[in-house]
C-alpha cells in the first residue's frame, strides 16, 4: 500500500442566484489558517456548491486505487445567534463514476480537521488524473432564523493505492499473481522481473533466515537487487542485535533476508526466458513454508509478447537506481536517494587551552593522536517527492550530519548521495550573516549564498521584510538583534522560495510564539502543496503531527525507518535504556 497526499490546484463555484457565494474560496487550496473561504448565508439559503480538482497525482497509470480519503474544515462563526448549518454532502467524481459521502458534526464554532474515507474498486492510477478526478461540497440550508458566516479552510487528499506488482508475500493473497490459466506471455530471449517478499510478521524467528528460490530450468539469472529501503521493527530486547546484509546466493539459489524478528525484506530477479513452455516460480521458508506459485508461458522467439502488466517499474531497487538509467528515468519521484554513506571525523584525546600549550606539546612529542569515530556508518534510504520524513535519535546519533551532508555542507567519507530539484536547508537560520551589516543588507548577503540572485531577492525584499516583522528594525546593524530576531530574518529568507526538497533542523521554535505559530504555518503551507520534507527534531511530538514515515538513526546507524507512529513508540521505547547524557534536551511523547 502507497499513500499520497495532495492539495488541489483548481476550485470553482457554481453561480447560482439563489445560494449564498463563496468569497476567497481560492484559500482553500492550501492549509493556512490565518485565511479562509467565507460565505455568509441568510435563514433558508444553502451555499453555493464548489468543485475542487487538479490534484497532480504521481502515479502509475495502472496502479489500483483503494481508498481516497479527504480531509476538511468547516465552522461558523462565533456569535449569540449564529447559524446552524448540518455537514455538508461530498461527492467524489471519477471519471463517469460518482461516489457520495456525508460529512460528519454539523459546522461548529471552532474549527476542527474532519475526514472522511471513500472506498474504491476497479479503479486505476489512469483514472484520478486531470480532470478525470474532482470534489464536489454541497452544504445543505441555514435552518436558523439569523443568517451569519460559514467559513472553509481546506482541502487535502490521501490516494491509497497499490503498485505492487507479481510481489510474493507469506501470509498474503496478491490479486496480482500471474495464476495457471492467466499467465505471463512471453517469448524466447525476452527478460521479465521477478519479485520475492519475506515478511515476518509475527517474529517467528529472530535467526538468520534461508528463503529457497524456484528458478526451473529456461530462465536465467541477469541480475538481481534488494529493496532499498528495508523496515525492521525490532523491540527493546533485540535493540542492540546486530542488523543482517541481503545476500543471494546464485549458485544455490538461496537468498538470505536481512530482516530478523519482525519486518520485512525483498528481492528482484531480473530473468530471461531461453526455452518455451509454461513455468512456475515460487519461493520456501521453513518457518513459512511455500509461497504462491508465479505462472510464466514462454513461447517460440517469434512470439509478440503482450504488455507486461506485472512488471513493478515504480518500485525503488537498491543499486538498480544507479545502474539502469532508463529505469531511473521512470522513477522521477526519487528525489533522495542515499546509498552506504559513512561520515568519519578525527577527534583529539585531549584538550589544549592555547597555542603556546599546543607548541610545547608538539615540541615535546607530547600530543596524543586524534581518534577516528564514525558519525554515520553504512546508512542507506530513499526518500519520494511528498513524503514528509521526520529523523530521531539521541544525542549523537548523527542526525545533524546527515542533513549536512544532503544540504551540501559536508562530503561524505564514502557512500554515495543523489538529489534531484532544489533543495532548500533551514539548518542553522542566520548561519551565513555578517553580524556588522544591516538587516537589509544580510537579505541580500544570505540570499545570494543560499543562491537567490539579486534581481530575485529585490522582487521578494517587501515580502521577506513583511513576513519577518522587523520593521524598522531592518535597517540597524545585526549585531544589536536579538536571536529571536536573527532567526526571524533567516527563516524569512531562506523560505522565499518553494523547494523541491526542505531539509529543517530544529527550526521549529523561531521567535516569540506568535511568529512561531506563522512560521509553523508558512511550513505546513509548503509542506501540503508537495515539497518533500526532511525534519530533525529532539520532540517526537512534532514529527508525528508534520512526519508520516520516521528514520530512527542510533550512532551513525539506521535502526529503524517506517511508519512514523510505530518508530516513535519504539524509540520511546529504548530511551527507558538511555544514558542521561544521550538523552539531555530530548522531548520524548
Amino acid at each position: 500500500m502507497t499513500i499520497q497526499l495532495r492539495y488541489p490546484r483548481k476550485v470553482s463555484q457554481k453561480e447560482d442566484s439563489e445560494k449564498s457565494s463563496w468569497e476567497n474560496l481560492e484559500n482553500i487550496l492550501l492549509d493556512d489558517w490565518d485565511d479562509v473561504a467565507s460565505t455568509y448565508v441568510s435563514p433558508d439559503q444553502k451555499p453555493s456548491v464548489f468543485t475542487i480538482s487538479d490534484f497532480n497525482f504521481n502515479i502509475p497509470d495502472d496502479a489500483k486505487v483503494s481508498e481516497v480519503v479527504i480531509e476538511h474544515d468547516f465552522h461558523k462563526e462565533s456569535s449569540q445567534e449564529p447559524i446552524e448549518i448540518e455537514p455538508p454532502l461530498i461527492t467524489l467524481m471519477v471519471g463517469d463514476n460518482d461516489f457520495e459521502v456525508n460529512s460528519f458534526i454539523n459546522a461548529d464554532i471552532y474549527p476542527s480537521d474532519r475526514s472522511v474515507s471513500i472506498p474504491l474498486e476497479d479503479i486505476k492510477g489512469e483514472d484520478v488524473k486531470g480532470d478525470n478526478f474532482s470534489i464536489k461540497f454541497e452544504f445543505p440550508e441555514n435552518l436558523n432564523k439569523h443568517g451569519g458566516l460559514l467559513f472553509f479552510d481546506f482541502v487535502r487528499v490521501r490516494l491509497i493505492f497499490d503498485i505492487k506488482r507479481y510481489i510474493l508475500s507469506s501470509g498474503e493473497t496478491n490479486s496480482y499473481f500471474p495464476t495457471e490459466e492467466k499467465p505471463i506471455q512471453l517469448a524466447v530471449g525476452d527478460e521479465f522481473r521477478y519479485s520475492l517478499y519475506f515478511r515476518n510478521v509475527n517474529g517467528v524467528s529472530t535467526d538468520r533466515q534461508e528463503v529457497k528460490i524456484n528458478i526451473p530450468e529456461g530462465f536465467e539469472i541477469v541480475k538481481h537487487y534488494f529493496k532499498a529501503s528495508k523496515i525492521n521493527k525490532l523491540t527493546d530486547d533485540d535493540i542492540d542485535e546486530e542488523l543482517y546484509e541481503d545476500e543471494f546466493d546464485e549458485e544455490k539459489l538461496i537468498w538470505y533476508p536481512s530482516v530478523r524478528g519482525k519486518g520485512s525484506a525483498a528481492i528482484r530477479l531480473v530473468l530471461k526466458c531461453s526455452e518455451e513452455g509454461l513455468k512456475a516460480l515460487y519461493g520456501y521458508n521453513e518457518n513459512f513454508g511455500v509461497t504462491s506459485n508465479f505462472y510464466v508461458e514462454v513461447h517460440d522467439k517469434d512470439f509478440e509478447s503482450p504488455k507486461n502488466m506485472f512488471d513493478e517499474t515504480t518500485n525503488v531497487w537498491g543499486t538498480e537506481l544507479g545502474d539502469d538509467e532508463e529505469y531511473q528515468l521512470i522513477n522521477q519521484d526519487i528525489v533522495i536517494d542515499v546509498e552506504n554513506v559513512s561520515m568519519e571525523f578525527k577527534k583529539a584525546q585531549e584538550k589544549v587551552d592555547n597555542l603556546k600549550e599546543y607548541c610545547i606539546k608538539w615540541v615535546k612529542r607530547e600530543l596524543k593522536p586524534k581518534n577516528k569515530f564514525k558519525a554515520l556508518d553504512d546508512v542507506s534510504f530513499s526518500v519520494h517527492k511528498g513524503e514528509r520524513v521526520g529523523i530521531i535519535g539521541f544525542n549523537g546519533a548523527g542526525k545533524s550530519t546527515i542533513l549536512k551532508i544532503l544540504s551540501g555542507v559536508l562530503k561524505p567519507t564514502s557512500g554515495k548521495i543523489q538529489t534531484y530539484g532544489t533543495i532548500a536547508p533551514l539548518l542553522e537560520l542566520g548561519a551565513g550573516f555578517d553580524h556588522n551589516y544591516s538587516g537589509r543588507e544580510n537579505v541580500f548577503l544570505n540570499g545570494a549564498i543560499l543562491g537567490y540572485s539579486r534581481e530575485f531577492l529585490e522582487s521578494k525584499y517587501d515580502e521577506i521584510l513583511e513576513f519577518s516583522e522587523l520593521g524598522d528594525f531592518i535597517d540597524i546593524p545585526i549585531k544589536n538583534y536579538s536571536s529571536g530576531m536573527v532567526a526571524k530574518l533567516g527563516f524569512s529568507v531562506a523560505t522565499i522560495v518553494e523547494p523541491d526538497v526542505l531539509i529543517l533542523d530544529e527550526v521549529l521554535s523561531v521567535g516569540d510564539v506568535k511568529f512561531q505559530k506563522k512560521s509553523g504555518d508558512k511550513l505546513k503551507s509548503m509542506m501540503g502543496s508537495g515539497v518533500t520534507v526532511l525534519l530533525v527534531s529532539h520532540a517526537t511530538d512534532n514529527i508525528r503531527e508534520l512526519c508520516t514515515r520516521a528514520i530512527w538513526l542510533d550512532q551513525g546507524k539506521l535502526v529503524m525507518d517506517g511508519d512514523v507512529d510505530y518508530v516513535c513508540d519504539a524509540y520511546i521505547e529504548a530511551a527507558k535504556k538511555a544514558s542521561e547524557e544521550q538523552l539531555s534536551g530530548l522531548d520524548l511523547q
